[in-house]
């Protein structure tokens, strides 16, 4: 439950912010065509999506040295 409910949150968020940069591209640079406006927010969001998954890969691997070195803290 704990997956799907993320993954809604997740979708609901994008998409959010699609329509928050869409709107935000469209009224302050409308001389944009709209494939680089599309590719501006798909960088964006490429970005968001490298730097969530480092910070997770982080914890994760934080997390597990912590375990590996739990005897040595004693």
């Amino acid at each position: 439950m704990r997956k799907i409910g993320g993954t809604i949150l997740g979708i609901g968020l994008g998409l959010l912010a699609c329509w928050g940069l869409y709107n935000f591209f469209g009224y302050v640079l409308p001389s944009l065509p709209l494939p680089v406006k599309i590719a501006i927010v798909a960088i964006v969001i490429g970005l968001i999506i490298l730097l969530t998954s480092l910070v997770r890969e982080r914890k994760r691997a934080s997390k597990e040295e912590k375990d590996k070195f739990k005897e040595v803290e004693r």
